[in-house]
């Protein structure tokens, strides 16, 4: 069984939000998305996305897939034009009795907490060039931006058991929530999911709050 705890908030900055999610325990799957591009764009590239990676997962796609085929629909539904392309970072998470799989692009994270300890999962390896500042992979990706044959789809799996739980977020939280934090939330058994969520949304609210923040932890139990 999974307890579910979801929240998304614009922050203090933002006109919009351009996070969006959907999470589906029956099917076992969930989708988190951080559009990019702003008025008219960011939210609407986020949105479409969330839906066609639900429908794609529903069609019984692989994350991984499912991500790719939810890029190039956004790149015929939205061709880029101007300075400011529209498109979307996004994580997919999928279960099935122990075992988990988690496939993201751009800057979605993932924490995992094992029962001992939180991981950051959605971990990638920055490049970096003489005298230039460390730059992720993870931010010169988008779906919808990036074409098919050089979108970099990051992978995982593992084995998820009670009371093991996995948090998936957006830059707004990653910012203003040390690991600590994120940790001491995701193990306190005494709270349920939800209120773990509202309590990082009130922390990260505590700050300048300059992205949108959204955060689904799921708990097995």
């Amino acid at each position: 069984m999974i307890e579910l705890g979801h929240i998304s908030h614009p922050g203090k900055k933002r006109i919009l939000n351009e996070d969006s999610y959907h999470v589906d325990t029956t099917h076992c799957f969930a989708v988190l998305v951080d559009g990019m591009g702003g008025v008219n764009a960011g939210d609407i590239a986020s949105a479409f996305v969330r839906e066609q990676l639900r429908m794609n997962l529903m069609q019984g796609e692989n994350a991984e897939t499912a991500l790719i085929n939810a890029g190039q629909a956004l790149r015929i539904q939205r061709p880029q034009q101007g300075q400011t392309p529209s498109g979307a970072s996004a994580a997919v998470l999928t279960w099935k009795n122990q075992d988990f799989q988690l496939a993201w692009v751009g800057a979605c994270r993932a924490y995992f907490f094992n029962g001992n300890q939180t991981e950051l999962l959605c971990e990638i390896s920055p490049t970096k060039t003489p005298n230039q500042p460390t730059t992720s992979t993870a931010s010169i990706q988008a779906l919808g931006v990036t074409s098919a044959e050089k979108l970099q789809v990051h992978k995982l799996s593992g084995k998820w058991l009670p009371p093991q739980a996995i948090l998936l977020c957006t830059d707004g939280i990653i910012e203003e929530c040390e690991l600590a934090l994120i940790q001491g939330l995701m193990s306190n058994s005494k709270i349920s999911a939800q209120e773990s969520v509202e309590q990082l949304l009130f922390h990260v609210l505590q700050g300048p709050a300059n992205n949108n923040a959204t955060a689904l932890l799921l708990r097995q139990c």
